[in-house]
């Protein structure tokens, strides 16, 4: 059995984090027993950080738990997408080129070798090396696209799209898709100024409840993508070890 991606579950359960810091700003919203609105201005503040953060580190820890997967399975190149054993080979070779002003000869040998044997489909891919991190002080939906467009995802907010449910939806009528990158650009943006500006947006706890649940939508959504993948490279591993078996 294919392993199981479970990255939206581990992101869901830190978003428990930010929803305590959003309660807290409930109790000091205007009207509330602990009426203080500069600590609920600074407590959706600190929430905001907090769920970028998280978002990031799950869209991490899920391109991780692919790659491993596709690992663990072990098929040919042409089980796979071919960006990832294109993305493995450019990273295998950084820096051959040092390797052979130093006289190693054995060494880009053995790394070219390597390669050959897997774009040959002499061997299978159990040791792909591909990065999972976004390029460091980057954000935005840009880098979001450019980190799983590794893992053969051209655009990831195309690839992985959100029904907005809260529609009433009739007859003949095609289903709204949430704008996922637009709001995972506005959260950049303002947290890009909290940060470096030193802004004070005007953010509410229940606006980014919204936007949490949706991102935890989004999340879920990412990984049957995912999975999908993972389970698709299987069955066909099967149906090719089954066939040979015939």
């Amino acid at each position: 059995m294919a392993t199981q991606i479970e990255s939206s579950d581990d992101f869901s359960a830190t978003l428990a984090e930010v929803e305590l810091l959003l309660r807290e700003s409930d109790d000091s919203a205007p009207g509330a027993p602990r009426e203080n609105e500069r600590r609920a201005a600074v407590l959706n503040k600190a929430a905001l950080l907090l769920l970028t953060g998280k978002f990031e580190a799950f869209l991490e820890a899920a391109a991780e738990d692919f790659l491993f997967a596709v690992n663990q399975i072990g098929v040919r190149a042409c089980h796979i997408p071919a960006r990832l054993l294109a993305e493995h080979s450019v990273r295998a070779v950084a820096g051959i080129e040092q390797r052979l002003s130093n006289g190693d000869l054995a060494a880009v040998a053995g790394t070219f070798s390597a390669l050959a044997r897997r774009w040959a489909e002499a061997e299978p891919c159990t040791d792909l090396a591909i990065s999972c991190k976004f390029n460091y002080g980057k954000h935005g939906e840009a880098e979001v696209i450019k980190l799983f467009k590794r893992f053969g995802f051209d655009d990831l907010f195309e690839n992985v799209p959100v029904v907005d449910d809260t529609q009433e939806i009739y007859e003949g009528q095609t289903p709204s898709v949430i704008d996922i990158k637009g709001i995972v650009n506005s959260l950049t943006g303002i947290r890009n100024n909290i940060l470096h500006q030193d802004e004070s947006p005007t953010l509410t706890a229940d606006g980014l409840r919204k936007q949490s649940a949706i991102l935890q939508r989004f999340a879920s959504e990412l990984v049957k993508a995912l999975q999908a993948v993972v389970d698709g490279t299987e069955k066909r591993l099967q149906d090719e070890g089954a066939a040979n078996a015939r």
